[in-house]
């Protein structure tokens, strides 16, 4: 059944970094023109039924288990070529909008495929649900539940070739490696050898997944065991607390921990009462 609910967006709402502007369902879409765009962010998401985007000239089919997403302001129009064309839609904003759909690969509006259609659709019903209700806080509840919708995307979305989720699944055994082996010497050629992969494969994995090299990967896992042994044993010396998360020397100890942590090892544990 058709349906659309417009949650009550106030000024703090407005200000949270992502908040709901609309939620609903359309059991056959009908055809939209929007010469001048649409004020704020949307995603469309197919049920059933096939359509059209017409987007800056060009023209892209939307098939089941496909998404349309539209950032704000850019000239489109859409309609069924299969009906019916059955959709799930929301419509947001907020300043943090653009930042979180750039890192799940969508730079631009589009079309996108899924790896996993349903467990978007599942956040979509969701919202609809929560927006239907008389529960307090609305806009709050439904922006918690928009942010982990748009973060999930970072997994779902089809942006290269390469699928991501399954690169992601192929690289937490070698995650999990350079955790367990962090405290030792470790080389790319280890850890490429141990993923049976060569080192500039290992490289391009890391970069193109998770957006960091292997070696810098590392590093955080060093200075987060350097961390947790700062707390486990507070009258242990910086000397021995870097030994013991992996590096020689104390002096490039700090120096790493001070790049990631923006403070030296002494001044995190006077921080933390240490």
């Amino acid at each position: 059944m058709d349906s659309i609910a417009f949650p009550i967006v106030t000024e703090f709402d407005s200000n949270l970094p992502i908040y709901l502007t609309s939620a609903g369902h359309w059991d056959n879409q009908n055809h939209t023109s929007r010469p001048e765009g649409f004020y704020c962010y949307q995603w469309l998401q197919v049920i059933s039924g096939e359509g059209e985007l017409n987007l800056e000239g060009h023209t892209y089919p939307v098939s089941t288990g496909q998404a349309i997403c539209l950032y704000p302001n850019i000239p489109h129009s859409y309609h069924a070529i299969s009906e019916p064309w059955e959709l799930n839609f929301i419509s947001f904003d907020g300043n943090l909008c653009s930042t979180l759909l750039q890192q799940a690969g969508i730079h631009q509006s589009g079309v996108f495929s899924l790896t996993d259609s349903d467990a978007i659709m599942a956040h979509l019903t969701h919202l609809l649900t929560i927006t239907s209700s008389e529960r307090s806080y609305l806009s709050v509840e439904c922006s918690k539940v928009l942010y982990t919708l748009i973060l999930d995307l970072t997994k779902y979305v089809y942006t290269h070739n390469d699928n991501t989720q399954q690169n992601v699944l192929r690289l937490q055994p070698v995650m999990q490696y350079m955790k367990q082996n962090c405290y030792q010497s470790i080389t790319i050629d280890q850890i490429a050898t141990y993923a049976g992969i060569s080192p500039q494969y290992l490289c391009s994995l890391f970069k193109k997944t998770l957006h960091i090299r292997p070696m810098e990967y590392i590093n955080r896992e060093r200075i987060t065991r350097s961390k947790e042994l700062m707390f486990l044993n507070p009258a242990k010396k910086i000397h021995q607390i870097a030994k013991e998360s992996g590096y020689e020397h104390p002096s490039y100890f700090c120096t790493v921990f001070k790049r990631l942590e923006g403070m030296t090892p002494e001044q995190f544990k006077k921080s933390h009462g240490l």
